[in-house]
């Protein structure tokens, strides 16, 4: 966007969650950080600063789509009375709107966009449910840095990381994100126990750093898994991460996978996370059932268990085509190129 669409960037301080935050200001376009503060009415937001950019003469504004956000409505109404031309980026209604609260604000907020731009497919029914209209909408999925990906993908080869540190050749299931009780990672623990007890072995490698989930290395060793599951701990180097997600047979997220399925279908791994979508995160929809990843039951540490299984030895050839099949999928739909694309077609 700052290179193609050469735009002025306004964020926010804080998302209000322990979140490493982006270089916003090595961006051409970085104009400032704009203070949000929450409210002392419910969970409304408020940003200093929003009159900074009010006073600019722009034509169009792309906002978070967030009904709880002051400053949104202040956008809208300053669009409306100007004639400018207002988009939202936003994740909509991934579930019927049911609360008296969605019922009232999401048809009042939305019907105002001049575009609305969707992370995921699965939310435009329920946007069309409250009133958007369908022309409008423009699903323009997530990504990560596909250039610096594809450039590590196209150089990568198999490596013996996982054979040299568990000191066998059992397929490994690996776990990348932040370690907190809402990925339920200990699923992946029960599910690696499950299949030693049927005699089918499967090493884990967990990547990421510790937040609120500080029970799984106890659990692991509770479980007999001493010597199956590798703690590797945080990893924001590329082409360390690169390495471990190639290597490994599977992905797997127990809760909602966001980001993580798009980093691993990157190089090529295929994703095995729950089948509850509506409270899934959008990037689920990168998946391809059966092709490039699965969906286990949702709760059931069987199922999951089978999903993993399923991944697990595969051929030379076989694997060869899910990686294919899972790169594909990444650059048509969940690239930059792609969003980008998307942006210029739908505004300029």
């Amino acid at each position: 966007m700052d290179e193609k669409l050469h735009c002025d960037f306004f964020f926010g301080d804080t998302v209000f969650e322990n979140i490493k935050s982006f270089e916003a200001a090595k961006l051409d376009g970085f104009q400032c950080f704009l203070n949000a503060k929450r409210t002392p009415f419910s969970s409304l937001v408020w940003h200093k600063g929003i009159m900074k950019v009010l006073k600019r003469k722009y034509t169009h504004y792309i906002i978070t789509g967030a009904p709880m956000d002051i400053m949104n409505w202040l956008i809208i109404a300053y669009s409306k009375l100007t004639g400018k031309k207002v988009y939202f980026w936003t994740h909509g209604f991934l579930s019927p709107v049911t609360s008296s609260r969605g019922k009232i604000l999401g048809p009042l907020f939305f019907k105002y966009a001049d575009g609305i731009f969707l992370y995921g497919a699965h939310a435009k029914p329920y946007m069309v449910g409250i009133g958007c209209k369908p022309e409008r909408i423009h699903i323009i999925h997530n990504s990560l840095d596909t250039i610096v990906q594809t450039n590590i993908y196209n150089k990568i080869k198999p490596s013996n990381i996982y054979t040299q540190h568990f000191n066998n050749d059992a397929p490994v299931a690996i776990y990348i994100g932040r370690l907190q009780k809402r990925k339920k990672v200990g699923m992946l623990l029960e599910a690696i126990a499950h299949l030693k007890n049927e005699g089918k072995k499967v090493n884990a490698v967990i990547v990421g750093p510790v937040e609120d989930d500080r029970t799984l290395q106890s659990e692991a060793k509770s479980l007999g898994l001493d010597n199956q599951v590798w703690f590797y701990g945080k990893s924001y180097e590329e082409t360390v991460t690169a390495e471990l997600l190639y290597n490994a047979s599977v992905c797997v997220c127990p809760a909602e996978v966001g980001l993580t399925a798009i980093h691993s279908l990157s190089y090529g791994t295929p994703v095995v996370t729950n089948d509850d979508f509506e409270h899934q995160m959008p990037e689920f929809e990168a998946i391809q059932d059966y092709k490039t990843g699965s969906f286990y039951r949702t709760g059931s540490v069987d199922s999951l268990a089978y999903s993993i299984w399923g991944w697990c030895g595969k051929d030379a050839n076989k694997r060869d085509e899910t990686r294919q099949t899972s790169r594909d999928a990444i650059i048509k739909e969940w690239s930059i190129d792609y969003q980008i694309d998307l942006l210029m077609r739908t505004i300029i």
